[in-house]
C-alpha cells in the first residue's frame, strides 16, 4: 500500500507505529525460540533428573514462589536442613530453608522430577530466595556445556564456570570438580566438570549441580527459570 502527501499525517504514524509492532514481535518470538538447552546433566532428560530445590520466583525472604504460581511461607511451615531436617530457628538461619503452602497441601511440579528433602510426598518446597535449580545426581557424572558459547567467569573454590552465549543468554554450573584447563570457548555438549560438592571449607553442601540461566536486557543479566514460567519461554530442548 501507498500513500500520498496528502494522506492525513495521523494515518501515516499509524501505519508506522504498527510496522514496528509486527517487527518486534516477529524479532521476538525468534530470540525466544532460538536457545534450546539440553539438561546438563549426561544420561537425564529435563523431566527425569532429579530436583531437590527449584528457581524461587519470589524474591522476598520468608516466601517462595514456583514457576506454576503456587506458594509458600514461613507461616505455613518451616524446616531447616541442619544435617537433617529440624524446625526453623534463629539459630539456624544460615541453612536452606522449606516452606509448605497454605493448608499444607502438595506442591505440584508439572514436568520436574522433584525430589522433598524431607519425607511427607513433597509437602515441602526446598528453598527460600533460591536461584536456579539443584540436580541431585550421583557424584563423578559428567556436566556438558549446555550451549555453545566463551567461558567468561572461573571460580575454582566453589567449582563453578560461567558460559555467555551468543543469542543473550549465559549459563552458570557450580560446584563441579572442573575439567581443567578449560577453553576459552565450548560448544554444546562439551564436557566441562563432573558432580561434586565443590565449595569453601566454610560451606558445607552436598554433591548436586547447582545449575542457573541468565539473560541479557538492556545490559543487565536476569535470572529466568528454563522451564519456563513468569511470561519466560521453555528453554529445553
Amino acid at each position: 500500500m501507498f500513500f500520498t502527501l496528502q494522506e492525513p499525517l495521523m494515518e501515516q504514524r499509524l501505519i508506522r507505529t504498527l510496522t514496528v509492532i509486527l517487527l518486534m514481535f516477529g524479532m521476538n518470538q525468534v530470540y525466544a525460540g532460538f536457545l534450546k538447552f539440553p539438561v546438563p546433566q549426561s544420561g537425564y532428560t529435563p523431566s527425569t533428573v532429579p530436583i531437590t530445590a527449584v528457581m524461587d520466583h519470589d524474591s522476598d525472604w520468608n516466601k517462595i514462589k514456583t514457576r506454576t504460581g503456587e506458594t509458600g511461607s514461613y507461616a505455613n511451615g518451616c524446616l531447616a536442613y541442619v544435617s537433617g531436617n529440624v524446625s526453623c530457628t534463629s539459630s539456624n538461619t544460615s541453612y536452606p530453608w522449606a516452606y509448605k503452602r497454605p493448608g499444607g497441601a502438595a506442591w505440584s511440579t508439572p514436568g520436574i522430577n522433584y525430589i522433598d528433602l524431607a519425607p511427607g510426598n513433597n509437602v515441602w518446597m526446598w528453598y527460600d530466595n533460591h536461584h536456579g535449580y539443584d540436580f541431585s545426581v550421583s557424584q563423578w557424572l559428567p556436566v556438558v556445556s549446555a550451549e555453545s558459547g566463551t567461558v567468561t567467569d572461573i571460580n575454582t573454590s566453589w567449582g563453578q564456570v560461567t558460559i555467555t552465549h551468543s543469542n543473550g543468554y549465559r549459563t552458570t554450573y557450580t560446584h563441579m570438580y572442573l575439567n581443567l584447563p578449560m577453553p576459552q570457548t565450548v560448544s554444546k555438549g562439551q564436557h566441562i566438570g563432573w558432580v561434586s560438592n565443590v565449595a569453601p571449607s566454610s560451606q558445607a553442601v552436598g554433591v548436586h549441580l547447582h545449575f542457573v540461566v541468565e539473560r541479557n536486557t538492556g545490559g543487565h543479566w536476569y535470572q529466568v527459570d528454563p522451564y519456563g514460567g513468569s511470561g519466560e519461554p521453555v528453554l529445553w530442548d
